[in-house]
């Protein structure tokens, strides 16, 4: 798979399976129950971050349905909560569906991570909007007390860079540091613009910019694993895909394209 670098930098790699035997075990170590599926019904797929040794340390499991996806198991295993790869991994999911063959909206049900989830765009939906093809999914159909169903939706129209998460697919950028795979969390509140990040040497980073229009004129400092402050400034040029989602953009002088981010 393509962009991981970040991934591999926290120490795995990833791999993919539908078999869901190889993610049972730490589904039911993190207490979540392992959808069992239908013969009828379309296979889920699952990403797995493993260990060099090949322990698996997190899994994200999805069900495609017709113009939908069922996103029901996101797990770390309890030694490699904080590392990051819960983050990465579903940044690299999302990013993994809509590449390949995109749809309209992803659904998912949570008991207690939607602010995690809403950092990736999804939000709360009410039950008489879930489809009936979600909602017969045992994830929904069998949902615990107190679980919250939440959709991110694709191509539905102009929207802000609030609450949006992009992912690094290239970094061509003078002295670049940042890994692709990384992911930038976005806040915006008018014009302004904030981001954070971090990955490979870059402990923690932050963005502070202005829109206008299709362009982000910001500047960003970082603090390195060598207890280095890294600053400066650039330029995003915003684009759309055809499948609703967004592309940032660093262009030089001479139109030459140095940075690439798309949204997950």
């Amino acid at each position: 798979m393509q962009h991981n670098e970040h991934i591999a930098t926290l120490g795995y790699r990833l791999e993919s399976t539908s078999d869901v035997a190889l993610v049972r075990p730490l589904l039911e170590t993190v207490k979540l129950e392992p959808v069992e599926d239908d013969p009828q019904s379309p296979a889920s797929e699952y990403l797995l971050a493993t260990t060099r040794a090949g322990g698996l340390a997190a899994c994200a499991g999805w069900t495609r349905l017709s113009d939908t996806v069922v996103l029901h198991s996101l797990a770390v295993a309890p030694p490699s909560r904080g590392s990051g790869v819960g983050v990465s991994l579903l940044a690299a999911a999302l990013s993994h569906l809509m590449d390949h063959q995109p749809v309209e909206s992803v659904y998912l049900m949570t008991a207690s991570a939607r602010r995690f989830f809403a950092s990736y765009g999804f939000i709360q939906v009410e039950a008489d909007e879930i489809p009936t093809e979600v909602r017969s999914h045992p994830t929904f159909a069998m949902a615990e007390a107190g679980s919250t169903p939440m959709v991110r939706h694709y191509q539905r129209g102009p929207r802000g860079l609030d609450q949006c998460a992009f992912r690094l697919l290239e970094n061509r950028t003078p002295n670049a540091v940042l890994p692709t795979g990384s992911v930038i969390f976005f806040k915006q509140a008018g014009q302004m613009l904030e981001a954070n990040y971090r990955g490979g040497p870059v402990a923690r980073g932050h963005i502070l910019g202005k829109i206008d229009g299709d362009h982000i004129r910001y500047l960003w400092h970082a603090y390195s694993d060598e207890d280095e402050v890294l600053n400066g400034d650039g330029h995003w040029r915003i684009s759309s895909l055809p499948d609703g989602r967004r592309e940032l953009r660093e262009i030089d002088d001479q139109d030459v394209t140095l940075l690439i981010m798309r949204e997950v």
